[in-house]
């Protein structure tokens, strides 16, 4: 592939040709097994951990300088089966597309070109440095099952791409995802219509108080009705129905708000509304240092020297809840996630392992 060091593009071609949509036990298998093997070949310590939700893929490297620094990495994807042969890694102007291939299958080869750079330099000054690459983050809203075990690491590199213009991310939002569930009466919409008492126009509403009122409700806070389901048949009022709401915001106080703000349900004549309670993810909170020094080797490779705050999730968010400074968005430049021309630009990929190479401890 144009733009690409050797071995990657063939290693990229076939990450994307492997359906490996979060819960796919059978294609995540797939993934974490070239992911472990190519580990191997580059001369890394590895382990497959198997999980109910996926292997956990650890790949390790040891040198004779002093600190422990992790890389943060997920092999699962949203894309459903069948995605994968329908739309296999291809180039066009300048870009290359494929599903997963900016979320985030480039960042791992980013990841794993960076270590075995340190592998094959006896020169290096790294210590010890850990790729963690999990299975669900993707459609987790809870902390890693492995966060514990990252702790007292002395920096976290996540691999998630970075932003279209160049930017690194050195600060993200807090988020959650909640499930609204209404409960009233079903009822015949013809002969007992006013019997009924309906769910769907109960979550309606509230899908309106959220949009115009929560919505900006505090600087930064954001509020979205994603989902909106109901009724099984076209003849009937429909008893029950249920909603997804996807909110962010720059702090974790103010998310905490927005959570307790969006349960004021309003009165609903035969309805009840109850709400899930999922804590979603924690702000990556800007390290100074860290994401200085990332900027400066950005400077000294010739990319773009930018950072950006961003409104996504990413495990980089949960190593910095526990006090390891933390910066993202060190894959490759791309953009597109999770939709038909999710793209990254081949000439970024090896800046950025560069980039990485030095942050663990490369001369």
């Amino acid at each position: 592939m144009h733009g690409l060091p050797d071995g990657v593009g063939e290693r990229l071609a076939a990450l994307c040709a492997v359906d490996a949509q979060t819960g796919d036990l059978t294609g995540l298998a797939r993934s974490a097994e070239l992911l472990a093997g190519w580990a191997d070949d580059d001369g890394l310590d590895v382990a497959v951990e198997e999980t109910p939700e996926g292997p956990l893929v650890i790949a390790a490297l040891d040198g004779s300088g002093a600190g422990r620094s992790l890389l943060l990495g997920h092999h699962d994807v949203v894309y459903p089966a069948g995605t994968a042969a329908a739309r296999p890694l291809a180039q066009r102007d300048g870009r290359l597309l494929g599903p997963g291939v900016a979320d985030m299958r480039g960042g791992l080869l980013v990841g794993l070109a960076a270590m075995a750079a340190l592998a094959g330099d006896p020169g290096a000054e790294h210590g010890r440095v850990e790729l963690w690459i999990v299975p669900d983050e993707e459609a987790r809203s809870w902390a890693p099952a492995c966060l514990e075990r990252w702790r007292g690491a002395d920096r976290a590199l996540c691999l998630e791409c970075g932003r279209a213009d160049g930017s690194i991310v050195s600060a993200r939002m807090a988020s959650t995802w909640l499930t609204l569930e209404a409960v009233g009466r079903d009822a015949h919409a013809g002969t007992e219509r006013d019997a009924g008492r309906s769910a769907l126009m109960a979550l309606a509403r509230e899908a309106l108080r959220i949009e115009e009122h929560l919505h900006a409700g505090r600087p930064g806070v954001q509020a979205t009705v994603t989902q909106l389901n109901a009724g099984t048949v076209k003849n009937t009022v429909p008893g029950r129905a249920t909603a997804a709401v996807d909110l962010r915001a720059a702090t974790a106080a103010d998310l905490e708000w927005a959570v307790a703000e969006l349960g004021r349900f309003g009165a609903h004549d035969g309805v009840a509304i109850t709400r899930s309670d999922e804590p979603g993810f924690p702000p990556l909170t800007r390290d100074a240092d860290l994401a200085e020094r990332t900027l400066a080797l950005l400077a000294e490779s010739g990319a773009p020297v930018r950072e950006a705050s961003s409104a996504g999730a990413s495990d980089g968010s949960w190593s910095s809840s526990i006090g390891i400074p933390t910066v993202d968005g060190l894959g490759p430049i791309g953009g597109g996630d999770h939709g038909p021309d999710e793209w990254i630009d081949p000439a970024s990929f090896a800046p950025r392992v560069e980039v990485v190479r030095r942050l663990l401890g490369g001369r």
